[in-house]
């Protein structure tokens, strides 16, 4: 469960991206920018709404990812368990050193 939360949390900053790139875009086909033409053909064709879908779209999924996310993040971290360490020195005539052990 943690794990999936940290996937859906991770692709919150990918969907942001995609809305910003989208909105200039956009501004850009308002004020002209490279999609400036002319041609009144061309100009009649411009449709600057087309970016709206895009910029909606990924707003949403950026908090619908981090509104499912961070719960799930949450809630797996509290489902781990907690492993305990511990070093215990040991001693013979011929030698001696550390042994680590971990309980998970």
């Amino acid at each position: 469960m943690m794990a999936g939360g940290i996937v859906m949390v991770s692709f919150v900053p990918i969907a942001l991206l995609v809305s910003l790139v989208a909105n200039l875009e956009q501004d850009a086909c308002e004020t002209g920018g490279r999609y400036f033409s002319t041609d009144p053909a061309r100009v009649q064709d411009t449709n600057c709404g087309r970016f709206d879908a895009t910029i909606y779209g990924g707003l949403i999924a950026a908090a619908g990812l981090a509104g499912a996310g961070i719960p799930m993040i949450v809630i797996g971290g509290k489902r781990e368990p907690i492993g305990t360490a511990s070093v215990t020195p040991w001693a013979t005539q011929g030698a001696g050193g550390l042994r680590l052990r971990l309980d998970l």
